[in-house]
């Protein structure tokens, strides 16, 4: 960590600013309805003022050149002027009397630098790199803005103005931190309401939840395939309002970060060939937890409805009545298809998609002819292990071996692979590359328009799967 990340209190401070350039004015608009004590200096300030229309009371201006004196009693200093000989000065100064200063656009003269931000009412947000990179982290307070509530401001101030009141009316702490969670994911039906309607709904929904179900709740949320940006709105708010997370192998450690930070982590170690606690410990694990009165995430890597044993899951919990929750992930070959640019069906090559897993309850192959035939595309989850006899099994009920095959080792993952074949070749191509779980295999002449294919050192395959 490069900064500080520190909150000041704006009515104990004196900022001084140090220039009329447009910069000069962006921080004068930045700090004028912050509390803050406020002096701009510099010949031409009054009409840059003006310009610019934030003449205010608030505001001393003096317009003149900077003198030693304007640095008495300021504690924070800002030059943002376009004489080199002024700047340097007053960062000469401002240094000797140990003040903290910020010279604008330059990081390797200031010894403290003004984050991005943004506000909702009481609710400041803050960003910084340190001043190495602020079109980054203005690009990732815009994002963030995008996604608050406009509400939020309102809601936050009187949230704080009851909370006392919320506090006696639910006195459990677990309970009272899922009131409030519950309330942010409504914040939106607080819209156009003034402070004092705010307030009685609020202790009306407190009510309420006072006088409800004392269990918990599990939601099954995908985790998506890897790639932490794939990760849906509801998927990530679930992570930060979980009291426990219950993930296996499959889930990404990017993914697992983006967890509210005090969460508590129970990794099962679900994985091919790998059962961990055991099915039946994980159903033993979320019925406990929420009985216990928790909220909890059971984290699947993809779709928790796709190849991951969500109807046995969600049997368990319906059978203790526990409150239950969905939240869909775009699934591995969703993620993996738009990676490698691989359309799952296409109007000249494939009018139909089939997902299957690579290994069944006993451990058979069933019903390989109905996969195997022409226009359609086959994705094969957790089929490395069983490549040699997912090839033979297709090649003996009629797929042509010259049918193209692309292998996706860690999709959509910055250690993502991906290696392309036929049918015929599938087995020597996993041995010879090391796949490894989780890898997803995709089957039909779709794998043709994948973007890589595009290469020169993939001629032998384009001639071999058209010939």
């Amino acid at each position: 960590m490069v900064s500080i990340p520190v909150f000041l209190t704006a009515q104990k401070h004196h900022i001084l600013i140090v220039g009329a350039s447009a910069a000069a004015m962006a921080k004068v608009a930045l700090f004028l309805e912050s509390g803050a004590r406020l002096t701009l200096v510099s010949p031409g300030s009054k009409n840059a003022v003006i310009t610019a229309g934030l003449a205010s009371e608030k505001l001393t201006v003096q317009d003149r050149p900077f003198a030693a004196d304007d640095l008495t009693d300021k504690t924070l200093i800002y030059i943002a002027t376009n004489d080199q000989l002024t700047e340097e000065r007053a960062l000469r100064l401002a240094l000797a009397k140990k003040l903290p200063v910020n010279v604008v656009d330059k990081p390797h003269k200031s010894t403290f630098t003004t984050p991005a931000q943004f506000a909702r009412g009481p609710l400041q947000v803050a960003f910084s790199s340190g001043g190495v990179a602020p079109v980054f982290t203005r690009r990732l307070r815009s994002s963030l803005e995008r996604i608050a509530p406009p509400t939020l401001g309102v809601l936050a101030g009187a949230a704080g103005r009851v909370r006392a009141r919320i506090k006696s009316l639910i006195p459990d702490a677990t309970r009272r931190r899922l009131f409030w969670d519950r309330l942010y994911d409504n914040a939106g039906t607080f819209a156009d309401l003034d402070g004092e309607t705010v307030e009685r709904l609020i202790i009306e929904a407190a009510r309420n939840h006072r006088v409800g179900a004392t269990t918990g709740q599990v939601q099954l949320v995908g985790a998506g395939p890897g790639d932490p940006d794939l990760l849906t709105l509801k998927a990530h708010r679930a992570l930060q309002q979980a009291d426990v997370i219950i993930y296996d192998k499959l889930v990404s450690r990017d993914v697992i970060a983006l967890a509210r930070r005090d969460a508590e982590l129970v990794f099962v170690g679900k994985s091919e060939g790998n059962h961990g606690v055991g099915q039946e410990g994980i159903h033993d694990i979320m019925v406990r937890e929420a009985l216990a009165g928790r909220r909890v995430v059971r984290l699947k890597g993809g779709d928790p409805l796709l190849f991951a044993r969500a109807g046995e899951e969600l049997a368990a919990l319906r059978t203790k009545h526990i409150h239950t929750e969905v939240i869909p992930g775009i699934s591995a070959f969703q993620g993996i298809a738009a990676s490698a640019q691989i359309p799952m069906t296409d109007r000249n090559h494939a009018q139909s998609l089939t997902l299957v897993t690579g290994h069944l309850k006993d451990g058979a192959f069933k019903d390989w002819a109905r996969l195997s035939g022409e226009g359609q595309t086959l994705a094969v989850y957790m089929g490395v292990k069983n490549a040699p006899k997912i090839s033979a099994g297709l090649i003996a009920e009629g797929l042509k071996g010259s049918t193209p095959v692309a292998v996706v080792e860690n999709g959509t993952r910055a250690d993502e692979r991906r290696f392309y074949g036929t049918v015929a070749s599938l087995p020597e191509l996993v041995r010879t590359k090391s796949v490894k779980s989780p890898a997803l295999l995709i089957i039909g002449d779709v794998v043709m328009i994948a973007s890589d294919l595009n290469k020169p050192e993939f001629d032998t395959l384009l001639k071999t799967a058209t010939a």
